[in-house]
């Protein structure tokens, strides 16, 4: 079975500044000193300065479930009790005291700001690294006992479903990761360890501070929390680590030191790490690739540096991490 991808690029008209200024004032009773719009892939999302202080407001692509995102909302606020050490957002509360209101038939919510510079952003030493594994780490383990019905979902990002990419894969690189990933990781995935997971632990959602650059203080991005095998979550993280070259690689392995400080893999984890680590690299190229049709001669860099990562992922055991 081919998984959608048309799904993640369906177009829909955006609320303005000034919308948003209104449903904050209108819903939230928060009266706006300046409102600005963030870069996002699929929804609105505004940074709002208001008198009660900085907020922001996340209104859901329209073809969003409502039980997905009240999936995203209640992993956060159940790690967050879970483990209130870990920098997250809070949810705010409408002035009727709902965390979800319906807006356009839309899905908005108010969370709280978090201060920081992106971990993208600055540079990726083994410190920092490794305190984003630990962090990490403690959102793993405070969301082991989590549970929503909304969790099984068909997502395109988990890669447990990464067989069903094959369909939009080029190459031989990729359809050799493919039948490497069929072979080696799933028919023992079924038998990890299974739990809710952020899996979306890349640089671009991590804050980190903006002075030193050292210490993480905050962690954004529910929108792809799924019910997947715990160590994918490790793999999407190390995922966007990996350089295109071949290892040594200390800031990858710091990162896997610093999660498995709070959550030991077991053998067999650790054993088809490598190759999922290989598999979410596979499903960027891919999903991007979708999700960007007008834009792949721009995009030529990012398969380059993809395929090197690929075959270095190919290459390599689980002694290498």
């Amino acid at each position: 079975m081919a998984i959608a991808l048309d799904g993640l690029t369906q177009p829909f008209s955006s609320l303005t500044e000034d919308d948003a200024r209104i449903l904050l004032t209108k819903t939230w009773g928060m009266y706006s000193i300046d409102v600005r719009r963030l870069e996002t892939e699929r929804d609105d999302t505004f940074r709002a300065r208001t008198l009660d202080g900085v907020v922001t407001l996340k209104v859901a692509h329209p073809g969003d479930r409502i039980d997905v995102i009240e999936l995203q909302t209640a992993a956060l606020e159940h790690a967050a009790e879970a483990d209130p050490g870990i920098p997250l957002q809070r949810v705010v509360p409408a002035l009727d005291g709902s965390t979800l209101v319906t807006t356009r038939y839309r899905i908005a919510r108010v969370l709280t700001w978090l201060d920081g510079a992106l971990l993208h952003d600055m540079p990726q030493n083994r410190k920092v690294l490794g305190e984003a594994g630990t962090v990490l780490g403690r959102l793993n383990r405070a969301l082991r006992d989590f549970d929503h019905p909304a969790a099984d979902r068909e997502l395109a990002w988990d890669i447990a479903r990464l067989a069903e990419l094959r369909p939009h894969a080029i190459g031989p690189l990729m359809q050799e990761a493919l039948d490497r990933f069929d072979a080696e990781v799933a028919p023992v995935l079924p038998d990890l360890p299974h739990q809710i997971v952020h899996n979306d632990f890349h640089p671009a959602n991590v804050l980190v501070d903006a002075r030193r650059g050292t210490t993480v203080t905050g962690v954004l991005d529910f929108g792809d929390v799924v019910r997947t095998a715990r160590v994918c979550d490790l793999a999407v993280a190390l995922a966007y680590l990996v350089p295109d070259a071949p290892p040594p690689w200390p800031g990858v392995r710091a990162f896997r030191e610093g999660f498995e400080s709070i959550v030991p893999l077991d053998d067999e984890e650790r054993a088809v790490l490598p190759m999922l680590i290989a598999g979410r690299t596979l499903m960027r190229t891919v999903i991007n690739r979708a999700m960007n049709p007008d834009a792949e001669d721009e995009l030529v860099d990012f398969y380059e540096r993809n395929s090197r990562k690929l075959a270095s992922l190919l290459a390599i055991g689980p002694s290498a991490l």
